[in-house]
């Protein structure tokens, strides 16, 4: 009998390899797992319909934590079970001042209260503050996301149902916002500035995405509840990830495994490494843990 319940998998830079999918030997470590009824949970910090195309490559059914840990779906049906919204308040403020720092905002949506991904204030062809940048541009239409306009957010028509705000931008242009952010939200909304996923794909350019949340959303919190509604003891979770919203779970699991690839802050967290998300550092760690897989890790 297994040591682990549940297996908690990043995507981006985990499961992942560089050119975004997911190869077969991640893939038949995974069908491993639920061959031995180990129970495995998706935790990423995209949508469901981000990551739907992925999900069925590896056969996926069941919950899926998205947005960073800020909602629990049904990955099947796209029904919330769970979820943390922001206090439209707080995302009146938090635009506001994306808007005033010259800006676009991504106001991102339970889609299943809302009905559509990511609400846009202004229009596509007006200033730079609702102006898209070519990364997210580039994203949504390469993912077929559902957005919906509005020339002011005050016309937004499911304020309770915001998960996310967010502003795409270069790097040393979102730093400086990201710091007054800090002393003026900090402590009401949790905040964190990274790279975009793939933005080189896009312009080559170093392209961070500055990312405003409740306040406590993390996705430890979210697997707990998780836990608790499945039966699972959080002290047989194994978590694998990369990035900076997967030091909670990497920190807080049974076990956090942090990838090859991962920054030196987040694998200092992590109670074990194992290879980098380009030689199948995921079915590594699932061979090295769970006796018997057939998933040997390499390329």
């Amino acid at each position: 009998m297994s040591s682990w319940d549940l297996f908690v998998l990043d995507l981006d830079g985990t499961l992942l390899g560089r050119d975004g999918t997911v190869s077969d030997v991640n893939r038949q470590a995974i069908a491993h797992l639920q061959s031995q009824q180990i129970d495995v949970l998706i935790a990423t910090g995209r949508t469901r319909n981000e990551t739907m195309h992925l999900l069925d490559a590896i056969e996926y059914q069941g919950a899926l934590i998205g947005a960073g840990g800020a909602i629990l779906v049904d990955s099947t049906d796209g029904r919330t079970i769970h979820r943390h919204a922001i206090d439209p308040s707080l995302v009146r403020e938090a635009v506001g001042t994306v808007h005033a720092e010259g800006h676009a905002a991504l106001v991102l949506k339970d889609h299943h209260a809302a009905g559509y991904d990511y609400l846009l204030v202004g229009s596509p062809d007006a200033d730079e503050t609702s102006r898209l940048h070519p990364v997210s541009q580039w994203w949504m239409d390469s993912m077929d996301i559902s957005c919906r306009w509005v020339d002011r957010l005050e016309d937004d028509p499911h304020p309770g149902d915001t998960l996310r705000v967010s502003s795409v931008g270069e790097a040393h242009l979102l730093e400086p916002m990201t710091s007054r952010m800090r002393s003026t939200l900090g402590s009401r909304l949790h905040l964190q500035q990274w790279a975009a996923v793939t933005s080189s794909h896009a312009t080559g350019s170093d392209v961070h995405i500055l990312e405003l949340f409740a306040h406590g959303v993390d996705k430890w919190p979210m697997i707990e509840f998780y836990c608790r509604e499945a039966g699972h003891d959080p002290r047989r979770v194994v978590a694998i990830g990369d990035g900076l919203n997967d030091v909670g779970m990497l920190r807080s699991a049974g076990l956090g495994v942090a990838m090859g690839n991962a920054e030196d802050n987040v694998q200092a967290v992590a109670d074990e490494l194992t290879d980098h998300h380009d030689d199948d550092g995921v079915a590594t760690a699932i061979h090295r843990l769970v006796p018997g897989s057939t998933a040997e890790g390499g390329s």
